[in-house]
């Protein structure tokens, strides 16, 4: 996938959540910066930019990536994809 990419810092006893923005795929439907304002928001092209690694917790940024319609969001764990 490509885009941007940050990772958030582990918690206690996990591995690191990254978070991947396909900016090919996205089209600037804002619902990332909606659900998750202290993560997310629109750059000047409309597309979703990453701009805290510790703005939202976790459950908060699965959620912004579940809600994305484009299915640009990518969030992992280990390898693992999770949205």
């Amino acid at each position: 996938m490509a885009g941007s990419r940050v990772t958030f810092p582990p918690m206690a006893g996990s591995e690191t959540l990254e978070i991947a923005i396909d900016r090919a795929a996205c089209r600037g439907a804002g619902e990332c910066v909606f659900r998750a304002e202290r993560t997310f928001v629109l750059d000047d092209e409309d597309c979703a930019k990453l701009i805290s690694a510790d703005g939202d917790s976790e459950e908060v940024v699965l959620a912004a990536a579940r809600a994305c319609p484009n299915f640009a969001i990518a969030v992992s764990r280990g390898g693992v994809r999770l949205v």
